[in-house]
């Protein structure tokens, strides 16, 4: 008998795991980020988290071995792309979101896609692969061919995936479409601006949004099957806001790399950083200077502030108490990161 994948048990481990507790699992999941935790805290919840974290470490290994199985084949092994590598982050970042997909999916009775929810993470790995080379390469002055036309193939393959898992409807394929128009219209925004100016707007940080989209792809095709069709816009608009958040933790993370290819992102507006480019100085010496600016830091962490409270609002009008986790899993991580990454007093 076949031993099964990381993938194939993924959904099954998650829900042994959340039902050994659920308020365990909550504090757990939450515990990292929250101000007055401490080691016992975190002892305490040592267990749960523990095994969270083997699912997820065990899930990012075979994501390796399957990229790199998919793309031999071909002449080349995917996995020791530097493109791919800069992107390992994201999907860290989305196998704790796809752990919360397991759990919406069995409180919203889905269990038809729980039992195929391997396929579902198959094809994840290849979007979040193919969009993740994507952004890399066009941020290059030299970019690789091969590698742009491996990002395009690993899209068609996550799309045509995604599809088969959740059915070609027409709700479905308007979903995939808007997704990947979203990024790719933020992505031509982004780079015809470069060296020039920033992409965003001070009064729409929602746009920040745009290009992460693509990781809450299941979440929107499960709709159709919740007979929530009419409520797509308003749950676009919840995930964007969010993602928003999470993006702009990103930016001021990448600020000194982006900054180094002329790419001035939500957290530059209205500064020196442009000016102080094109004259010439350092990267990162721009970047300090900002990061000492604790007005502009205030104003952003206020702004992320008010995206939470809108994406709160929203869910609380959509009646979706669970999505309402993710959200405070967020929240809790916005304020840990301006006060122990940025040294803001919040």
């Amino acid at each position: 008998m076949n031993k099964m994948s990381a993938f194939d048990e993924f959904a099954s481990r998650v829900l042994n795991t959340y039902h050994m507790g659920e308020k365990e699992f909550w504090a757990a999941v939450m515990a990292p980020f929250l101000s007055d935790t401490n080691i016992l805290t975190m002892w305490k919840h040592r267990k749960i988290g523990i095994k969270l974290l083997r699912i997820f470490d065990s899930l990012d290994n075979e994501r390796k071995k399957f990229l790199t199985e998919y793309t031999l084949p071909v002449g080349f092994n995917i996995s020791q792309w530097e493109s791919l590598n800069k992107k390992d982050e994201y999907f860290r970042d989305a196998y704790p979101i796809y752990a919360f997909l397991v759990i919406w999916m069995e409180e919203n009775g889905l269990a038809e896609n729980l039992n195929s929810f391997d396929g579902l993470l198959r094809a994840v790995v290849y979007g979040i692969a193919g969009y993740g080379i994507l952004d890399v390469q066009v941020d290059e002055d030299n970019f690789s061919p091969v590698e742009l036309l491996t990002a395009q193939m690993l899209i068609a393959e996550y799309e045509t995936e995604i599809l088969r898992n959740f059915g070609v409807t027409e709700v479905n394929l308007n979903i995939l479409h808007r997704i990947r128009t979203q990024f790719l219209k933020a992505e031509i925004k982004e780079k015809s601006l470069r060296g020039k100016g920033s992409p965003y707007e001070k009064d729409k940080p929602i746009e920040c949004g745009f290009k992460a989209a693509h990781l809450l792809t299941p979440f929107m095709l499960s709709l159709e099957q919740l007979g929530k069709s009419s409520l797509i816009d308003a749950y676009f608009e919840v995930f964007f806001s969010f993602g928003a958040v999470i993006q702009i933790i990103d930016d001021f993370k990448d600020l000194v790399e982006d900054i180094s290819i002329g790419h001035f992102s939500y957290v530059t507006l209205d500064s020196e950083v442009i000016s102080l480019y094109k004259k010439g100085q350092k990267p990162r010496e721009i970047a300090e200077k900002l990061l000492e600016d604790k007005k502009r830091l205030n104003r952003v962490y206020t702004t992320c502030k008010k995206l939470i409270d809108n994406t709160n609002n929203l869910l609380k009008e959509l009646s979706d108490p669970f999505l309402v986790r993710i959200v405070s899993v967020t929240e809790l991580r916005l304020d840990s990161f301006f006060k122990n990454y940025l040294k803001l007093e919040i």
